[in-house]
């Protein structure tokens, strides 16, 4: 993946018609979109730096339109409602919410949420759910990063730097406990300090014990720490294993008991510790703003927009394939809602 750049003027998109980014209007959306300048938005504004850090519509649709944008990117819009006579793209959340609509090209950023069946095309943020028309696209690093103090010597605090619920095994409380035995102290940020690694020494991002593979998960709490200049110990999720290199550049853990013993060896092993941080110092080159852009602008331009001219080519094909599987869509959310409420009745008898 090159690097992005911007010759003089815009750089208007290769693509049969306009990209239309649809959001849902969450707190922070207005101004960013008004502004001329996203990263000094945030910069200055530390609650709306804190919604974009929360909220998954926001990073994917708002903050994409804005990243290009300032690049100098044209042929793109951004609205909260999709049209017609545009490659549109939406939170698959989103998509599920609206509906199928046959006369819609609908692209669908799945990110953390079920495969949207009759959407036209899939952005995906794990290698492990590519499928027939889809791309992998890595997810926008915390904004604003704040790297580690240089000032530090050795380690004395460990941080989980996202939200806890689901993300974390075990509770805040069990790890500041785990780490106060052995004289650490643990701190789980909020949102609006999502991005502040100055006092952490290692961070930490294991969302279960165990194997599992987490796959619609992106990569993102090791891209963070990478770029923080912080050493990362996570679980076995597969989007580590797909930027990263176990050993070199991060540490695995699948119990506590092992992510304590990373952690000692971190501790107790200062040329580990540094060799950590410049591994991931390299592999952060990977993942600046320029070079996701132009994963951006390369996937726009190239399978969706391929896949868009199929889709204008075959119109009633495609309107077919749309009510055919926004039927199959609409009775497996059917069966979930109703294996929920059985669910549901079988915990409280």
């Amino acid at each position: 993946m090159s690097e992005f750049s911007v010759t003089t003027g815009e750089r208007e998109l290769a693509t049969p018609v306009p990209v239309r980014f649809v959001h849902n209007d969450r707190f922070g959306a207005a101004e960013a979109i008004a502004s001329n300048d996203f990263s000094k938005l945030l910069a200055e504004r530390p609650d709306i730096l804190g919604s974009f850090a929360k909220n998954g519509d926001l990073c994917w649709t708002v903050q994409t339109w804005c990243r290009l944008r300032d690049l100098g990117v044209s042929g793109i819009e951004i609205a909260t409602e999709p049209a017609e006579g545009r490659i549109n793209l939406a939170k698959a959340k989103t998509l599920s919410r609206r509906g199928p609509d046959a006369g819609l090209f609908q692209v669908s950023i799945q990110a953390d949420y079920p495969r949207v069946l009759w959407a036209q095309f899939h952005v995906q943020q794990n290698a492990d759910q590519l499928c027939e028309d889809s791309a992998l696209q890595y997810l926008w690093p915390q904004a604003g990063i704040v790297p580690r103090d240089e000032s530090r010597d050795g380690v004395k605090r460990v941080g989980f730097l996202g939200k806890l619920d689901g993300n974390l095994a075990a509770s805040a409380d069990d790890w500041s406990r785990l780490l106060a035995a052995r004289g650490l102290e643990f701190v789980a940020r909020d949102p609006d300090r999502w991005h502040d690694f100055s006092d952490i020494d290692i961070a930490i991002g294991l969302r279960s014990f165990g194997t599992s593979r987490h796959s619609r998960k992106p990569a993102n709490k090791l891209v963070n720490a990478w770029i923080a200049g912080v050493p990362f110990v996570g679980g076995n999720d597969s989007a580590f294993n797909q930027v990263g290199m176990a050993g070199f550049d991060h540490l695995v853990a699948h119990s506590s008991e092992e992510a304590l013993s990373q952690i000692d060896r971190l501790r107790s092993d200062p040329a580990l510790y540094d060799a950590m941080v410049e591994a991931g110092r390299q592999k952060a080159r990977l993942f600046s703003i320029e070079r996701l852009a132009a994963q951006w602008v390369a996937m726009i331009e190239g399978p969706i927009a391929a896949r868009y001219r199929e889709w204008e080519a075959h119109k009633p094909r495609e309107k077919r394939r749309v009510m055919m599987l926004g039927g199959a869509q609409g009775a497996i959310d059917i069966a979930k809602s109703a294996g929920r409420m059985v669910l549901g009745r079988a915990t409280e008898a």
